[in-house]
């Protein structure tokens, strides 16, 4: 999909001063769709950035625990 393909499904709404105040996706079109997602996710990442990381070692022995 080409950049200007995905802009004419991706759409500002204006106020009355022509000021943008949200955005319009049109979802129905796959490529847009997977864009969102991308930016929930990026969104999500963003959110937990801050979060205390933990060892993957520990991660495994925790899950591995937990089936047993």
């Amino acid at each position: 999909m080409t950049l200007t393909t995905l802009k004419k499904n991706i759409s500002f709404l204006t106020d009355a001063n022509g000021q943008k105040v949200a955005v319009q996706f049109d979802l129905r079109n796959k490529q847009v769709q997977e864009l969102f997602e991308d930016l929930l996710d990026t969104l999500e990442v963003l959110e937990r950035q801050n979060e205390p990381r933990r060892n993957f070692d520990d991660i495994k022995k925790e899950i591995l625990a937990e089936r047993n």
